[in-house]
């Protein structure tokens, strides 16, 4: 290879410049003027243009040898694998590409190729001449790269186009979000307002059997034919508080009525469904409780009237106790969210045994109700695991995983479980939640209210603290639940052995 002095003298300034432009952009630029000693006091050298510093690093080569040195090194090292490759062609292919204008106007190649035959051995021979001659007649006559195509307007209209569809796209997907949490919300204030619905028919149920119960006190009295005035006085307001509990009692069912018989909304409910289904769930908790202040006003009076009434005919009303159930004697019901508890067994990595749960959730009681809520993919074939459920004795109730247009699934018993249970509930002792699903919060709240005790049988990573909280009694699941496999037991007697 030529030494730098020589491969400057043959570049010539021109063609050094070029060399220079069309192998190094501004940053490595500035770099080699740093190295090559060049200073501009008071200006930073990278914001020296960029004609200046391929002006200046030409002037300066010529003056200093370690400047051209530098120069050397640096286009070296811009052009080893290239070179490589080059030294690799044979003379007809070299003379082919140099001979080749379009070639050479592309972007770096005339001055890559002007230092591939000022650095080597090319130019020794004729050929090497003769392409010399060709390439320093382009720098002369000012041969640049082809223009970059300019962008058309149509090809900006469409760019346009996609980042508006892109904004709107973002939009949609922030709007479907706002939506399904609604949906969410919608569906927690559908199990509270049955919840509401479910207490306002105990009450009227209570109303109306302390209605029946004044009614039968009434009838009694009269039957003693009471002939002073004293018994008449208190019999005249007795009548007028029992026509009171009626009318409240008429009331009362009416408000259930009209709230049974009010439409749910539809699935992806809108901003005015859902103010109006607050505002109908407002009104229904102020009439439930008007109805409640009433009847327990009422309430009181009649019993003080028939306490005064009891006193003048010697004869005490008697108290109704609740009888006392026996452990054995329970009604239990239980409810099985498979989707939680199965990816719960799925961290323990195993099965889980379906025997024990149900043992654990029964304990000896009167087992009436016990429902499975599966969820089915068409990936996964459930048909043996559901057989075995129903082999025990467990009532499966089964939905399709469904897919949306966007690639999203959707398939969870949440609010079907919740209203099972709520209907069940007045007639059960114990309700067993299997599932720690914090969404079950409220529903175990407002169960409790109603009068059942509630259990929640839950792996404990899996439990939200607010189910923890709300449940009368919480039984963890762990390995002894679950199914082992032989490999496992194996592993198992290997280590005891």
């Amino acid at each position: 290879m030529a030494a730098a002095g020589e491969i400057m003298e043959r570049l010539g300034g021109d063609g050094l410049a070029r060399v220079l432009d069309d192998l190094m952009d501004k940053p490595r630029l500035a770099r080699l003027a740093t190295a090559c000693g060049l200073k501009y006091p008071g200006v930073r050298i990278r914001s020296v243009k960029r004609d200046r510093l391929l002006a200046d690093l030409v002037e300066h080569s010529r003056k200093e040898e370690a400047a051209r040195e530098a120069i050397q090194r640096a286009l070296d090292k811009e052009t080893r694998a290239e070179r490589r490759r080059w030294n690799g062609l044979s003379g007809e292919d070299k003379a082919r590409r140099l001979s080749d204008e379009e070639f050479l106007r592309t972007r770096g190649n005339l001055g890559r190729h002007l230092w591939f035959l000022a650095s080597g051995d090319d130019g020794e021979d004729g050929f090497g001449n003769l392409a010399w001659q060709h390439l320093q007649h382009m720098v002369r006559n000012g041969a640049s790269a082809a223009p970059k195509p300019v962008t058309s307007r149509a090809e900006q209209r469409l760019k346009r186009r996609v980042t508006s569809l892109e904004k709107k796209q973002q939009h949609l997907e922030t709007q479907l979000a706002r939506s399904r949490e609604s949906e969410k919300r919608v569906k927690r204030d559908l199990i509270l307002r049955k919840g509401e619905l479910a207490e306002t028919r105990m009450l009227a149920e209570r109303v109306r059997r302390e209605l029946d119960d004044a009614k039968r006190a009434l009838d009694r009295v009269r039957a003693q034919k009471p002939a002073d005035a004293t018994s008449a006085q208190l019999i005249e307001p007795l009548e007028r508080a029992i026509k009171r509990l009626s009318t409240g009692q008429r009331k009362l069912m009416h408000v259930v009525e009209k709230a049974k018989t009010t439409p749910a909304p539809a699935r992806g409910p809108s901003a005015k469904s859902f103010e109006e289904l607050t505002e109908a769930l407002k009104a229904v908790q102020k009439d439930s409780t008007a109805l409640r202040r009433e009847y327990k006003r009422d309430r009181a009076e009649l019993l003080k009237r028939l306490e005064e009434l009891g006193a003048v005919v010697n004869k005490k009303p008697a108290k109704e106790r609740k009888p006392r159930v026996k452990e054995a004697d329970k009604r239990v019901g239980v409810f099985i969210d498979v989707q939680n508890v199965y990816y719960g067994a799925r961290k323990l990595k195993g099965k889980l045994d379906f025997d024990a749960l149900m043992e654990s959730a029964i304990v000896g009681r009167r087992l009436i109700q016990c429902t499975a809520y599966v969820v089915e993919s068409k990936e996964i074939d459930q048909s043996g695991f559901i057989a075995r459920l129903q082999q025990k004795a467990i009532e499966v109730r089964r939905k399709s995983l469904r897919v949306r247009a966007d690639g999203s699934s959707k398939g969870d018993w949440d609010m079907e479980l919740a209203l099972d249970i709520l209907d069940a509930a007045s007639n059960l002792d114990v309700v067993v939640l299997v599932s720690g699903d914090g969404d079950f919060t409220s529903l175990v709240k407002r169960v409790k209210r109603i009068g059942p005790r509630v259990e929640v049988i839950a792996f404990p990573r899996n439990t939200a603290k607010s189910l923890l909280e709300a449940a009368d009694r919480f039984q963890p699941l762990d390995r002894k639940f679950m199914i082992r496999s032989p490999a496992s037991r194996q592993k198992q007697v290997r280590k005891h052995s």
